[in-house]
């Protein structure tokens, strides 16, 4: 039986990714910074980022992982690099033949984001030991960045729209991306060695994204263009005069805006799915949230 180690065990992803491998006959390890059983794992360790894994390798013969861990604290790019190396050269010393990174389109050596910095230092390790990269854009689904942006349309009369929501938002379904998990689990031999762009090839305006989610939901909401670059130098000037952290930082945003001018390839048909209408992946997302 092939065993998979999924670190981040808790997560959007991660949670939907445990019964689908578990279904397909897979043994299902989680790593999580939280104790107690979860859905779809036969056992469930607790390790954080910055942690060894050793315990886990000792314990259990584990034939492929899935680094699905990230952390959001204020050292994150460097706990995010350091301790998912960490993860990489403990599984390949335990000898587990696949290792998966889930990575992102805004991977990139000069990304304004820490995130998508540290994405990028990552691949090339991955890469360079013959592993697996998947790119992703947002993923549709009950969770991640997804379920922020419902929050945020569901909470405020008004969601403000930088450059008129301009960006070109990339997106793919939680069901896809658990099948292709579930299959490079399986026989993933055709796959190292590359990194794969996941989402799918029709990219959408963020503004169009917003309104598809309010119409599904049945939102009424304000949308509000605002110009990016006023907005950032305005954010740089109250992160220096203040302590208090707002949840958009100058950052976010700048890298909000170099992402969304990027046109990218897609691998997308290489793994023999259809591409799905915006509106009937936020469907199927929004049935997931509310059970109707």
């Amino acid at each position: 039986m092939t065993t998979a180690l999924i670190t981040g065990a808790r997560g959007f992803i991660a949670r939907r990714l445990a019964p689908v491998l578990r279904a397909a006959g897979v043994r299902v390890i989680g790593v999580s910074r939280q104790a107690g059983p979860l859905p779809g794992c036969n056992a469930v360790y607790m390790a954080a980022l910055g942690e060894s894994l050793a315990p886990v390798f000792a314990a259990e013969r584990i034939d492929a992982v899935i680094h699905a861990a990230l952390d959001s604290s204020d050292h994150a790019y460097r706990t995010n690099v350091e301790g998912t190396r960490r993860w990489l050269a403990e599984a390949q010393a335990a000898s587990a033949t696949t290792q998966i990174l889930l990575s992102s389109l805004s991977a990139d050596a000069e990304a304004r984001a820490d995130y998508g910095r540290a994405k990028h230092v990552l691949e090339q390790d991955f890469l360079a030991a013959g592993q697996i990269v998947f790119r992703m854009g947002v993923v549709v689904g009950d969770g991640g960045m997804f379920a922020r942006m419902v929050e945020s349309a569901r909470r405020y009369p008004v969601v403000p729209l930088l450059d008129g929501g301009k960006q070109l938002i990339y997106v793919l379904g939680i069901d896809f991306l658990c099948q292709v998990l579930r299959d490079t689990v399986l026989d993933g031999a055709g796959l190292r060695g590359r990194a794969w762009n996941l989402q799918q090839p029709t990219p959408y305006p963020l503004a169009e994204v917003i309104t598809a989610i309010m119409d599904a939901y049945g939102f009424r909401r304000l949308l509000l263009p605002l110009p990016a670059r006023p907005m950032v130098r305005l954010l740089r000037l109250f992160e220096r005069q203040t302590l208090v952290r707002l949840p958009v930082t100058s950052t976010n945003v700048e890298g909000l805006i170099q992402q969304g001018r990027r046109v990218l390839p897609s691998d997308f048909a290489r793994f023999g799915h259809a591409e799905e209408p915006l509106a009937e992946l936020i469907r199927k997302a929004r049935q997931e949230f509310t059970g109707d």
